[in-house]
């Protein structure tokens, strides 16, 4: 039997780490990672190009790539600017991961599907999954490691943690909820649980 799972959480919550022991439980596992899809888009001359035209040269660094620094300042203090750029890469991101599931479902020998999308439902990304998964800490636990791993003030992580939706209301909407407060094993255990309940090899 074919699972297809979407995967979120909140900024810092641990969602990388959750898919990084979901793809030591199940190696044939076959993922869509969002994070890395708009990363690729920020490579892409077409992508650079209508970044410029938007926001001007300087979102640009010498070598004309991305200045993320500089995106991230301004995105995150102009909900207009950042709004801009959701119009540009949500589209991209939703068709890319669509595509993926599709070949998965045709072609792959694969049985576990799981796409990770950090914004999965504050864009309501619908691609026929079985389950939705929300990896969640505290608050105070998201600005402490967002303090110690990225060394944002304390302006920068209120203004990222506006963008998302509170990581309680995710919870809400959640089918599964992996609590991250404490080691990596403790994690794992609940990731184990969670596929040995729904027979997954």
């Amino acid at each position: 039997m074919k699972l297809c799972l979407g995967l979120t959480g909140g900024i810092a919550t641990g969602k990388s780490t959750a898919l990084n022991l979901l793809k030591k439980r199940c190696p044939d596992i076959e993922v869509f990672d969002a994070d890395q899809a708009v990363h690729r888009f920020f490579e892409e001359k077409k992508t650079l190009l209508a970044l410029s035209k938007f926001f001007g040269p300087s979102i640009l660094d010498e070598q004309g790539a991305l200045d993320r620094a500089e995106m991230r300042a301004r995105v995150f203090s102009n909900e207009k600017q950042r709004k801009k750029l959701e119009s540009l890469l949500h589209p991209k991101v939703r068709e890319e991961c669509l595509e993926k599931h599709k070949k998965w479902l045709t072609n792959s020998a694969s049985t576990l599907f799981v796409a990770d999308v950090p914004l999965l439902f504050e864009v309501g990304l619908d691609f026929g999954q079985d389950m939705n998964l929300v990896v969640a800490t505290s608050q105070s636990t998201q600005r402490s490691r967002l303090k110690k791993r990225n060394h944002f003030d304390d302006e920068m992580i209120s203004s990222i943690l506006a963008a998302q939706l509170p990581i309680l209301e995710k919870v809400n909407r959640a089918d599964v909820v992996f609590w991250n407060e404490g080691p990596d094993l403790l994690l794992f255990r609940q990731i184990e649980h969670f596929l040995d309940s729904i027979d997954q090899p």
